[in-house]
């Protein structure tokens, strides 16, 4: 079944629709049997309500038929409304006419079963009307039952409709933050690929072969990494560590001994979910505009703590800090990651970037909801490198 928003309503939702359908007709039966029973007798009651009934369902299984390529059509509120109450109208005298005339039929089938008496007063009643004009009165109940149906499959396929509308706004908001968050991941790799390069570069110009070969060997692994990952948002602590370890690798090779990098994540925190590359673009950060910025080199920390139910990630160096013109810490990485955390947890993850507390520097911390991974490691333990 098309709805008229280009959705397909699937077939469970389908037959769903149509029990209902069919539920709501054999209710109004019942009552129909009801009202009648004591005054016709239960059995010739429940003879005329089935009669009536499959009248009704066979005449308003049309009418959906029609109403449903209308709305398919793109008709407008207003014309429906009008093709419901017309509708309506004019299919009253029909469904009148059939129970009128299948009652007769009815009846001359129970007469040669010998119980014509007991459907004596029903048929009484049908033949003191007119076979081929409706009473006004049977009329009036016939119009106000199909606009009550018409109203009621307007209304439900209202509310499909939507849900439909609903659900493809999501599926649409999901791919747009999934398309988002892919183009968020891919710009680190040319900002990060380009510095390599020129540190390479240097190197080479330089006649350090062997560094540069060394650096060019590592910075093929980190790229491979990142492509395995491409299509993840999130991954473990672990794994994120991985990342990070090659770049600071990288770093060491292109720079020496001039700084000092030491990261640490408590066990428990190995198999939390993170943002795919969110600590690269930070430790680079670190390692730019705070580190090197010292002619004497320095060092650079990071720390992953879990407090309750957040996941606590802190970057910090000794470099210059805010308060000097060659700190940039509001740069791409910083934009970038934080409108990845946005995308991905909305108001449950948050950064916060400013001096250190203590002595000068500068420090990054994110919060992040602590979720952990499907996959458990067998042995997490502590990680702690200096390069």
């Amino acid at each position: 079944m098309s709805l008229p928003s280009g959705q397909t309503l699937s077939k469970a939702a389908l037959f769903r629709v149509r029990l209902l359908h069919l539920g709501a007709w054999i209710g109004f039966g019942f009552f129909v049997w009801a009202l009648r029973s004591r005054e016709i007798g239960p059995v010739p009651a429940a003879l005329g309500a089935v009669i009536w009934l499959s009248g009704g369902v066979a005449l308003t299984l049309g009418l959906r038929e029609v109403f449903r390529r209308s709305r398919l059509a793109g008709w407008s509120f207003t014309s429906l409304v009008i093709l419901a109450a017309t509708l309506s109208i004019l299919a009253a005298p029909i469904w009148y006419l059939v129970v009128h005339t299948l009652v007769l039929a009815s009846f001359t089938g129970v007469q040669a079963l010998g119980v014509g008496a007991m459907f004596a007063r029903m048929v009484s009643d049908v033949t003191a009307e007119s076979r081929w004009w409706i009473p006004l009165g049977n009329w009036m109940t016939y119009t106000s039952v199909l606009l009550t149906w018409s109203s009621l499959y307007f209304g439900i396929n209202a509310m499909l409709d939507l849900e439909s509308e609903h659900a493809r706004s999501a599926h649409a908001l999901k791919l747009a933050d999934s398309a988002r968050l892919r183009a968020l991941q891919s710009q680190l790799n040319p900002h990060f690929l380009f510095n390599a390069l020129n540190g390479i570069a240097t190197l080479i110009r330089e006649g350090d072969r062997a560094r540069a070969a060394d650096t060019v060997d590592t910075l093929s692994d980190f790229l491979r990494l990142t492509l395995q990952k491409l299509d993840s948002p999130e991954i473990p602590v672990r794994e994120e560590l991985a990342f990070v370890e090659q770049y600071l690798r990288i770093q060491r090779l292109r720079f020496g001994g001039s700084f000092l990098a030491t990261v640490d994540a408590d066990p428990e925190t190995q198999d939390a979910l993170v943002p795919t590359l969110i600590l690269q673009p930070l430790v680079e950060n670190a390692v730019r505009h705070g580190v090197l910025a010292r002619a004497q080199g320095g060092a650079l920390s990071v720390s992953i703590r879990r407090r309750d139910e957040v996941l606590v990630i802190t970057v910090e160096d000794d470099g210059p800090g805010l308060g000097s013109e060659s700190a940039h810490p509001y740069g791409v990485g910083f934009k970038n990651s934080a409108e990845r955390l946005a995308a991905l947890y909305g108001d449950d993850a948050h950064m916060s970037v400013g001096a250190r507390p203590y002595g000068r520097g500068f420090v990054v911390v994110v919060f992040l909801p602590f979720r952990k991974a499907l996959r458990m490691p067998a042995n997490p333990a502590r990680v702690a490198v200096a390069l």
